[in-house]
Formats: structure tokens, C-alpha cells, sequence
């Protein structure tokens, strides 16, 4: 019983490995009853989704306010939002205009984003930032290259077909291997050369819970191998650098994860809210539209200002490292 609890109380202080379990018997459900049926493909994506990939994004206006405070700056809410919802609704108009750039954008904050969390430690100067850069990039190359017969129709309504964006894609595509070898061969080189200039101390069993994540992910259908990664790591990892972040105030009044993950119920009400009726909207009005790129773009909209938000407490942390 004693031992029960213990792995009890590790699996919640490092939740991860419950992605990795849960991973795990997708995997060993799809290798002996063979393929995932959609449904099921739905509910383990809505899972992750809902549970931590929205509600860490949530958490944006506790992240900025306790930014600001640090900073003895000024910080008002309701500012905060509007300029939040109008980031996105400029991004909107952006892709309304430009998909394929907007598209190009999206990939390119992604890859920051995802690289800026999973070498959250990484000293602030500027080869550390390349191989963050780099290091996200790898990651979100891998999700999208070894899923190619999945992506490449959801590539081709977002582009439009424009013939250049599917002409660097089926590029891609041709040459997975040798352009995730290089990749991962100049990130090893820029590593080392960071890591002479300024040491940081990786965590061997972050990395390892990382690569099995990745490895499930490889061999799963593309939605629940973008749910494993995004809700069932980069989230989970957002949040516990956030609970970090938050209660380092004294007055924080939440102090445990859970009651952090409360704090962002609101927010993550009112998304789910807008997701609501926006399907609702297509189903009735826009049923001639695709809705796969519209999830993509709602995707990119919460991202940008959510980046914007990370950065800062990220770059405030870099700099009180650095001090």
C-alpha cells in the first residue's frame, strides 16, 4: 500500500509519465485490434485538448500580471484582454489575406514556442536562443514529417494549393530523413558550442520522458500523436513552469498545481464557449468551408498572444538567472 502511494504521488508531481502510459495503450491498442477507429482518435485528442492544452493558455492573464509586478509595472486586466483578442483578430484578417504566410508565421512562432519551453533553463544569450529555436523546430518537423500522408491534404486547403507552399512540402516530404538527420545534427553541433559558452544542466529523465513521448507519437495516427505531444507534454510542462512562476508571490492564494489549474477554468470556459458557437456557425452557414484549416488557424490565434506572454516570463526568468 505504501509503495502504491508513493508512485501515486510521483506520477502526479511529474504527470508526463501519465501521458506516457496513456500513450502507451493507445499503441498497444492499435497494434493488436489494429487501426484507431476516428471516434476514439476524437476523444483522446478532445481529452487532452480540453483538459490541459486550452487551460495552459488560460493562465496567460496571472502569467502578465505577475510579469508586470516583477517588473513594477503597471497592469490593468481589461487592457490586457483587449489588446489579446486584437492580436488574434489582426492575425485573423492576416490569414483571411495571406494563408500561405500566415501559415509559414505560425510554424516559425510554433517552433520558438515549443523550444523556448522544453529548454526553459537555457541561459539567455544568443546561441542559446538558436539552439532553442532549432530545438523546437526539430520537434515540430518530426510530428509533421513522419505523419506526411496525414498532413499533406490539410497542407494543400490551407495553401490553397498555392503551388510553391506544396512545392516546398512535397520537398519535404521526399527528403524526411535527410532533412530531420541534418537538423538534428546542426542542433547537436550548436548545443555543444552553447553549452561551452554557458553550461546548463540538462535533466537526463526530462529527456528520456520526452523521447518516449516522441517515440509514441511517431508510431500514432496524426491527431493523437499531436495531442500526446501538445496536451500530454508542452502543456503539462507549461503548467508546472507556471505554478513555479506564480507562486514564488506570497500572495498568491493558489499554491498547489491543481488549484493553479482551477485559476484558468474561467478563461478555458470562455474558449470553449467561442469554439461552441463557431462550429455551430459553420455547421449552419459555412458547411461549404473546410472546417480542418479553421481549427489550424484558431490554433495560430491563441498561440501568438500566448507566446508573447510565455516570452516574457521566460525572459524575465533568463534574466534574474543571469544577475
Amino acid at each position: 500500500m505504501v509503495k502504491i502511494k508513493k508512485i501515486t504521488f510521483e506520477l502526479l508531481q511529474t504527470p508526463t509519465w501519465i501521458s506516457i502510459l496513456l500513450g502507451g495503450i493507445f499503441l498497444l491498442w492499435q497494434t493488436i485490434f489494429g487501426a484507431i477507429p476516428p471516434s476514439v482518435q476524437i476523444v483522446f485528442f478532445a481529452f487532452f485538448i480540453l483538459l490541459t492544452g486550452i487551460p495552459h493558455g488560460a493562465l496567460d492573464h496571472l502569467v502578465e500580471a505577475e510579469t508586470a509586478l516583477r517588473k513594477q509595472i503597471p497592469f490593468n486586466s481589461t487592457l490586457f484582454t483587449l489588446k489579446y483578442l486584437l492580436t488574434m483578430a489582426f492575425y485573423g484578417l492576416v490569414w483571411l489575406f495571406f494563408p500561405t504566410l500566415s501559415l509559414f508565421f505560425f510554424l516559425i512562432i510554433s517552433a520558438w514556442h515549443f523550444g523556448e519551453t522544453d529548454l526553459e533553463d537555457a541561459p539567455s544569450i544568443g546561441l542559446w536562443q538558436v539552439a532553442r529555436f532549432l530545438f523546437g523546430g526539430l520537434l515540430l518537423a518530426s510530428l509533421l514529417l513522419t505523419h506526411a500522408t496525414e498532413n499533406t491534404p490539410i497542407w494543400s486547403r490551407i495553401t490553397h494549393d498555392e503551388q510553391l507552399a506544396m512545392t516546398v512540402w512535397q520537398f519535404a516530404v521526399e527528403h524526411t530523413v535527410l532533412i530531420l538527420t541534418f537538423w538534428a545534427f546542426l542542433l547537436v553541433i550548436v548545443l555543444i558550442i552553447a553549452n561551452r559558452l554557458a553550461p546548463l544542466r540538462f535533466d537526463k529523465l526530462r529527456l528520456l520522458r520526452l523521447g518516449i513521448i516522441l517515440i509514441l507519437a511517431y508510431f500514432l495516427p496524426l491527431m493523437p500523436a499531436f495531442a500526446l505531444y501538445f496536451g500530454g507534454w508542452h502543456a503539462l510542462c507549461s503548467f508546472k513552469s507556471i505554478h513555479n512562476y506564480l507562486i514564488e508571490n506570497p500572495k498568491m492564494t493558489a499554491r498547489t498545481p491543481l488549484s493553479i489549474w482551477v485559476k484558468s477554468m474561467p478563461y478555458t470556459g470562455v474558449s470553449l464557449v467561442f469554439m461552441t458557437a463557431a462550429m455551430l456557425y459553420w455547421e449552419n452557414f459555412l458547411q461549404t468551408w473546410d472546417p480542418l484549416p479553421l481549427i489550424y488557424i484558431f490554433l495560430s490565434l491563441i498561440t501568438l498572444p500566448h507566446l508573447n506572454v510565455m516570452h516574457g516570463m521566460n525572459s524575465w526568468l533568463s534574466l534574474k538567472k543571469a544577475v
